[in-house]
C-alpha cells in the first residue's frame, strides 16, 4: 500500500518526548547562562557605582596579590581583607584627603589592571590605553563621590 519512503516518514518519526527534554535542556543552559551573566553584569554596575566600595576591595587585592607567596592560612588572608576593607572604607568617608588618594590608587590600579588584561600590540599603544582608563576612572571618581556625598 505505502512505499518504503512513505513508512519510514510516518513509522520512524523520533518521539516527541526526546525531543521535549532536549527543548528543556537547552532552556535550562540558556536560563543559567543568562542568569550567571546577569548577576556578574550587576555586581560590576554595583561597584560602578560605589566607587568607595571598588576601591577598598582593589586595595585587599592588593594585600593578597603582594602576600600570597608566603602561604599564610586562608583565615590570617580573610581576617586581613576584611580588617584593610573596613579601615579604608571609614577613612574615604571620614577624612577627604583618603577620598584623594584611594581615588588616585583606584585610578592607577584600574588602568594597570587593564592594560594587563587586554593586551597591546605596541607600547604606544599600551600607554594610550592607560591614558584613557585613567581619565574616565577620574572622571567616574569624581561623580560617584558627588553622588555618595549628595546623599
Amino acid at each position: 500500500m505505502y512505499s518504503d519512503y512513505e513508512e519510514s516518514f510516518y513509522y520512524n518519526k523520533p518521539s516527541s518526548v526526546s525531543s521535549g527534554i532536549v527543548g528543556e535542556a537547552v532552556g535550562l543552559g540558556l536560563g543559567l547562562g543568562v542568569g550567571l551573566i546577569s548577576t556578574i553584569m550587576s555586581g560590576l554596575l554595583f561597584l560602578i557605582a560605589r566607587i568607595d566600595i571598588l576601591s577598598s576591595s582593589l586595595l585587599g587585592l592588593l594585600f593578597f596579590l603582594l602576600t600570597y607567596r608566603y602561604e599564610w592560612n586562608m583565615p590570617v588572608y580573610i581576617t586581613g581583607i576584611i580588617a584593610i576593607f573596613t579601615v579604608s572604607m571609614m577613612l574615604q568617608h571620614i577624612i577627604k584627603v583618603f577620598r584623594v588618594i584611594y581615588g588616585l590608587f583606584t585610578c592607577v590600579a584600574i588602568s594597570l589592571l587593564v592594560s594587563a588584561f587586554i593586551g597591546c600590540s605596541s607600547e604606544a599603544n599600551m600607554y594610550k590605553g592607560m591614558a584613557i582608563c585613567f581619565s574616565v576612572t577620574a572622571v567616574w571618581t569624581i561623580i560617584s563621590w558627588k553622588c555618595i556625598i549628595n546623599k
